[in-house]
C-alpha cells in the first residue's frame, strides 16, 4: 500500500543500493561492535560514492547510542515511543461519539505494537476508561531486540 504522494521514491527503491531497508533519505545502521560500525560505515560510503549519491555532513550523526527514527527512538536496548508522541497521546482528548473514537483509533494505530493486547484493547474501549487507555499507550515498553540463538515465538492475532 503506497501512502505516499506523487513523484516521491517509495521506501525500498534505495534497498539495491544500501543493501538493507531504509525509509526515503533516512539511512540508519548499527552494529555491535565499533570496528564492525567503522566498516560497515566504509562499505556504505562506497555504494554511496559507486552510485553518485550525496550525503549532507551538517545533517549526519555518527557514533549515537539512540537515534529517532520515524517518532520512534532505537537503541541497543530496543525501541520504543518518542517522550514527544507519548505526551501528545496523554493530551489526546478521548472521543464522546463513534467517529471520534474511530479517529481516535486511526492516531493511535501507528504505536499498536507497543500496547500488548491492543486489539483487545480497540474492541473494549467502551467498558474502559479514558484514562486507562491513555494510561496504556503512555506507558510503552522497550521492543527488544530478538535474540537469533533463541527459537522464535510468532502469536497472531486476527479479527473475525
Amino acid at each position: 500500500m503506497t501512502v505516499f504522494k506523487r513523484n516521491i521514491p517509495a521506501p525500498t527503491q534505495m534497498s539495491p543500493v544500501l543493501r538493507r531497508s531504509s525509509y526515503i533519505d533516512y539511512i540508519a545502521h548499527g552494529a555491535p561492535t565499533w570496528d564492525a560500525l567503522y566498516s560497515d560505515l566504509d562499505a556504505l560510503l562506497y555504494r554511496l560514492r559507486y552510485w553518485n549519491i550525496s550525503v549532507s555532513l551538517p545533517k549526519s550523526e555518527f557514533e549515537k547510542l539512540s537515534i529517532p527514527y520515524l517518532s520512534q527512538e532505537i537503541s541497543a536496548e530496543g525501541i520504543r515511543a518518542t517522550s514527544k508522541i507519548a505526551k501528545g497521546v496523554q493530551d489526546l482528548p478521548f472521543p464522546t461519539i463513534m467517529k471520534g473514537l474511530q479517529s481516535f483509533l486511526r492516531s493511535l494505530n501507528y504505536y499498536h505494537k507497543f500496547v500488548e493486547g491492543y486489539p483487545v484493547v480497540a474492541v473494549s474501549l467502551d467498558e474502559l476508561s479514558d484514562d486507562q487507555v491513555k494510561h496504556k499507550i503512555v506507558s510503552t515498553p522497550i521492543l527488544r531486540h530478538p535474540e537469533r540463538t533463541k527459537s522464535f515465538v510468532i502469536i497472531p492475532h486476527a479479527n473475525q
